[in-house]
């Protein structure tokens, strides 16, 4: 089944609309033609960049899912961080890698720095949304930081909502970096740098008992 993140089938929709109507507009005016294109082009790149295919999640453990399709760019198994980099190939609709509730959301301000391998700068000084999610065992942070052509992080939870494990957590318009903090004395990290993800199916941390 082909499905769109929410809140971009209506643009679709729309896009699908007006090519009959530029064509039949054309009849009349052939300048229009060039329309033709340009519309299908837009079309295209909308239903891909905003595609959110169904996914087999596990679901109902401790263990931490990818938050997000890409590549793992950085393990800091001493902070208990993980940070995965998007492009503007991967599906952008973020999951969530851990059941819990959410404690808060909160935006800072910053750049636009592009994500290249040896640029740095973007983690630390670009746009940022950080959401908290609290369970029995402890904090959890995901943290959806923008870059040079995304502007805008979407996050469908409110503060105080019970949030599952694989569900649709958001997305970051046009792709950037998702990273994740956990409780690192209650996990063992199983993914390496470069390492591919997929949201909601890999397991990049395993949860150790006591």
């Amino acid at each position: 089944m082909f499905t769109l993140a929410k809140g971009h089938i209506k643009i679709s929709l729309a896009l699908s609309t007006s090519i009959p109507i530029i064509f039949f507009y054309s009849l009349l005016y052939t300048w229009l033609l060039v329309l033709l294109p340009v519309n299908l082009i837009l079309l295209a790149g909308h239903v891909y960049f905003f595609r959110d295919p169904p996914r087999k999640v596990i679901g109902k453990t401790n263990d931490l899912l990818a938050p997000a399709d890409g590549k793992v760019y950085e393990v800091l198994p001493d902070d208990g961080i993980i940070r995965i980099r998007m492009t503007l190939f991967d599906v952008h609709v973020n999951r969530w890698p851990i059941s819990g509730r959410v404690s808060s959301i909160s935006q800072q301000k910053g750049k636009h720095w592009p994500f290249f391998p040896f640029l740095q700068r973007g983690t630390t000084e670009n746009a940022k949304q950080t959401i908290e999610v609290t369970n029995e065992i402890g904090t959890f942070h995901i943290v959806q930081i923008v870059g040079m052509i995304a502007r805008r992080c979407v996050v469908y939870a409110q503060k105080g909502e019970s949030i599952q494990q694989g569900e649709r957590l958001g997305m970051i318009r046009y792709g950037s970096e998702v990273d994740i903090h956990f409780p690192k004395d209650n996990y063992e990290i199983c993914v390496d740098k470069d390492n591919n993800t997929k949201a909601g199916v890999t397991v990049i941390a395993e949860y150790q008992e006591g």
